[in-house]
């Protein structure tokens, strides 16, 4: 592969995709990006990787192929969350060849309940996606004896401002606090919550790629590990910086939620939420139990990249969306009532 054939990066439109592609750019590289409806400029592909054959424009040597588009929802049924995250893969790796560097974008949460990728049960995992995970990685694997895996647990935004090209996922922590939509926080009181910046991210793979492919499968785990922010520190983080936004624009400023385990949540609430609480009120709590698991993880993971603290970035991030999303960051939470 020459060295001035361009980068391909996919996803090219999301929050970590967008960050990569500039990093890519300003480091000097010719970038090409797809995504499922494209974007300005001649460099901005149309591709619904996975779902049609790529365009004619897609046929060409890639000197590194950069693999950011997933679709993160936590609840698709286990065939959808394998067209978008394996099906994906599958078809990127149709456009590649022996001299294209393969950086694969995966998940710190993709080694589920059992510490590992191995599992093909969905049932080692505690959702579709991060099973679907798993297997895309599997994959990788199975069909190329060079390329890069790179890890990396929940993504804010850029560590000067906060700034995300798409708002997604975690962001409806701050909704939530705002409308009153959660009673509580239920999280372990240990757990922990890992958080990188896009720009963690872009950086290294702008570093994998300038370096070259590696000699086998080398795996990256991008993190904060043993000195990631616990989740109720994370949260008061997080309720600070909607308080910064909302006095800013004098608006009360947002109590505290009670904080309670999993356990006291399952075994003494929620029966008195089934009972007692209306149907929206109920369908609020249900949705939020998919968020159990992620807020009692007390095992750091074992950061091969160690980032920078977060803190910082969380509070910028959120205060940011705050500004972005005013409806949402302007409410004011209803108290809850049997």
């Amino acid at each position: 592969m020459t060295a001035d054939a361009p980068v391909l990066v996919t996803g090219a439109t999301g929050a970590v995709g967008s960050a990569v592609r500039r990093a890519l750019e300003a480091a000097g590289h010719t970038v090409h990006g797809v995504s499922r409806k494209g974007g300005p400029g001649p460099g901005q592909h149309a591709w619904h990787v996975g779902q049609e054959e790529p365009p004619d424009t897609l046929r060409r040597p890639w000197r590194a192929v950069v693999h950011c588009a997933a679709d993160t929802r936590w609840n698709l049924p286990d065939d959808e969350a394998a067209r978008a995250n394996v099906d994906t893969l599958r078809a990127v790796l149709a456009l590649t060849d022996a001299g294209t560097h393969l950086v694969h974008l995966s998940s710190s949460f993709a080694t589920g309940l059992e510490g590992d990728v191995t599992a093909a049960s969905p049932d080692a995992y505690r959702n579709s996606y991060e099973w679907s995970k798993a297997a895309a990685e599997r994959l990788l694997h199975a069909e190329r004896d060079r390329a890069d895996i790179v890890r990396f647990p929940i993504a804010m935004g850029a560590r000067a401002d906060g700034s995300l090209d798409r708002y997604s996922g975690f962001f409806w922590l701050p909704a939530a606090l705002c409308s009153g939509a959660v009673p509580a926080l239920v999280a372990e009181d240990k757990a922990l919550l890992d958080i990188v910046s896009t720009d963690d991210v872009a950086a290294h793979v702008t570093r994998l790629v300038a370096g070259g492919p590696p000699d086998g499968v080398r795996l990256s785990v991008l993190g904060r590990g043993d000195r990631a922010q616990r989740v109720t520190e994370a949260f008061d983080t997080v309720r600070e910086a909607l308080n910064d936004w909302r006095a800013e624009h004098g608006l009360p400023l947002l109590d505290g939620l009670p904080y309670v385990t999993p356990e006291q949540w399952n075994r003494f609430y929620l029966p008195f939420a089934e009972e007692y609480l209306d149907r929206t009120q109920l369908l609020r709590v249900t949705a939020f139990r998919a968020y159990q698991g992620y807020l009692s993880v007390t095992e750091p993971f074992a950061v091969t990249d160690q980032v920078e603290d977060t803190t910082g970035t969380l509070f910028r991030s959120i205060r940011l969306w705050a500004s972005t999303h005013q409806t949402a960051a302007r409410r004011t939470p209803r108290p809850w009532r049997a």
